[in-house]
């Protein structure tokens, strides 16, 4: 019987680079549906679930992608909900990669902070531009691990809103500080512990006179390949290079251990039927795969 995935996707149009990605997972069809909304998904959740069997239900996977993380795990959790045995089809959530790449940077923090033998418990994170998706599910991650977390935004206002979502989802506090020029940047790295960097392709965020200057910070991540990077003297291929006295890991390196992370979210689906592959599966699967 075919594996068949059923891409479904907020946005107007659903993400080539998923759909390419889930053929080379090993999925046979592809079926993508965009401008989804959360409405629908009761519908076509229980359109999926019976021309194929108990056994083609196993066979199928529900892939939720957009924007918008709150959005797509909105719908996951209501097709969770509309299905029942033995019609369990798996489910999987990674809005824009956003699940996937925070899931790696974050990892890669933690193999970073290792190799001083320090942890992410306790440690103050700052993610720069952080109330975009990427950023909102890296906080969350950090909190549980243990973090104390500072989102930015040029806008206090934005920033602060931010911080109030992830505080509901995790029931953890997060704080939300406003920086628009690389003076206010320097200002809160200075006493922070890991930086990340998540804002747009190709924005300089903090240059590398700022970071050579950081006596605290012990890791700073940065997730734009564009140049220039997001955080000066940390380039794209860089994993783990001294930039002062800070371990830099730049976006390949991420983006490196991102695909392994969703290869394995995709490949899961396809062997357990019924799985259901949120932000902390695929931070458990980052986990094991870098050892920590």
């Amino acid at each position: 019987m075919k594996n068949i995935l059923i891409y479904l996707d907020t946005d107007k149009r659903a993400s080539i680079f998923d759909i390419l990605f889930s053929y080379d997972a090993g999925f046979d069809v592809v079926v993508p549906l965009g401008g989804v909304t959360a409405d629908e998904v009761r519908a076509l959740v229980q359109d999926a679930m019976f021309p194929r069997g108990p056994q083609g239900a196993k066979c199928t996977t529900l892939f939720f992608g957009g924007s918008n993380p709150e959005e797509s795990e909105e719908m996951a959790e209501i097709a969770r909900k509309t299905m029942f045995p033995p019609f369990l089809l798996s489910v999987i959530i990674d809005p824009k990669g956003a699940i996937t790449t925070s899931s790696a940077m974050v990892a890669k923090a933690a193999e970073a902070l290792k190799m001083r033998n320090e942890t992410l418990k306790g440690k103050k994170a700052l993610i720069l531009a952080g109330t975009g998706p990427v950023g909102r599910i890296a906080a969350r991650i950090l909190l549980k691990e243990g973090a104390e977390v500072i989102l930015t935004s040029r806008s206090l206002q934005k920033a602060e809103e931010i911080a109030d979502k992830v505080t509901k989802k995790v029931g953890l506090p997060a704080k939300g500080a406003k920086a628009e020029t690389p003076e206010e940047v320097f200002a809160l790295a200075q006493d922070c512990d890991l930086l990340f960097a998540t804002g747009a392709a190709g924005v300089e965020l903090i240059p590398q006179k700022f970071v050579e200057q950081l006596e605290r910070c012990l890791v700073a991540v940065d997730v734009n390949a564009v140049p220039p990077s997001g955080i000066g003297g940390v380039s794209p291929g860089d994993d783990k290079k001294e930039v002062g006295k800070v371990l830099g890991i730049g976006a390949l390196a991420v983006g490196g251990l991102r695909n392994k992370i969703a290869r394995q979210m995709l490949q899961v689906a396809l062997e357990k039927g019924g799985s259901f592959l949120d932000y902390e599966s695929g931070y458990q699967i980052a986990r094991e795969i870098v050892g920590f």
